[in-house]
């Protein structure tokens, strides 16, 4: 309601005249920036498990444990619709009783790279390799053998692998909801749009696994309920682990 005059001189505008559209709108704009950083870090955790395969197949001569197009399917499949929904949380109630953050402050950060790249990561890629090698030894797999693209025993591995990636995933977005606060601190039903993508994902890592057009497009092979229990076992040891941490930074946030 102000002149033309007072508009073109203010630094901000009310459009309702009314002072706590001012919080709402730092409260919204803290939102955006923690969504992002929950974004980024769920994303980029996957690219060590996706990583490590590879530099284990050249360093100790293995057979490859995940294709290119397996990760394509994580990357493009799995993982979109929980990344999405991470980015559509609403604002925490502790979100404007934290000081502001600093100016030069950027989305990646060396705290968030760290956790995603030197923590979250290396734990994720240790569950995928923990089947992989899991699912070979149990098929009498023994260390230097080779074995062809499309050997049963070749495609069950690499299917333990990526169900091991998967899952582990699932079990990061959750403690992907807060870099401090546990996960049980958030109801799932808050964002139902996070409920529907660990849905769809789990969907399509059983399509992937149990049909036969998502075997011959994704090169995989059914897996046996032993290879499920062990790869969901340890999906939750890497949230349990990861508790912790969130309870040191919190105590000690230096």
């Amino acid at each position: 309601s102000g002149t033309d005059v007072a508009r073109e001189a203010a630094d901000i505008v009310l459009l309702d005249d009314h002072f706590a559209t001012i919080v709402n709108a730092i409260e919204e704009g803290r939102a955006v920036f923690d969504n992002i950083g929950k974004f980024l870090t769920y994303i980029l955790t996957s690219n060590i498990p996706e990583l490590v395969p590879y530099l284990a197949s050249v360093l100790f001569g293995i057979p490859l444990p995940l294709t290119i197009i397996q990760i394509l399917a994580v990357d493009l499949g799995t993982d979109m619709l929980p990344a999405l929904a991470l980015g559509a949380e609403r604002p925490h109630s502790e979100v404007m009783t934290r000081p502001p953050r600093k100016r030069q402050e950027r989305l990646l950060s060396w705290p968030l790279l760290a956790r995603a790249y030197l923590f979250l990561g290396p734990l994720q890629a240790a569950i995928a390799m923990s089947v992989y090698f899991f699912v070979l030894d149990s098929l009498g797999w023994r260390f230097g053998d080779r074995l062809a693209p499309l050997d049963p025993v070749y495609l069950q591995a690499t299917t333990g692998c990526l169900a091991g990636i998967v899952l582990a995933q699932m079990a990061n977005v959750f403690v992907c909801r807060h870099p401090q606060l546990p996960a049980w601190h958030f109801p799932l039903l808050d964002n139902r749009l996070l409920l529907a993508g660990l849905l769809l994902e789990a969907g399509l890592l059983l399509w992937i696994v149990y049909t036969p057009l998502g075997n011959r497009l994704f090169g995989t092979a059914p897996l046996s309920g032993d290879v499920w229990l062990l790869a969901a076992a340890l999906a939750v040891g890497f949230a349990a682990i990861e508790e912790p941490r969130k309870f040191v930074v919190r105590r000690w946030p230096s």
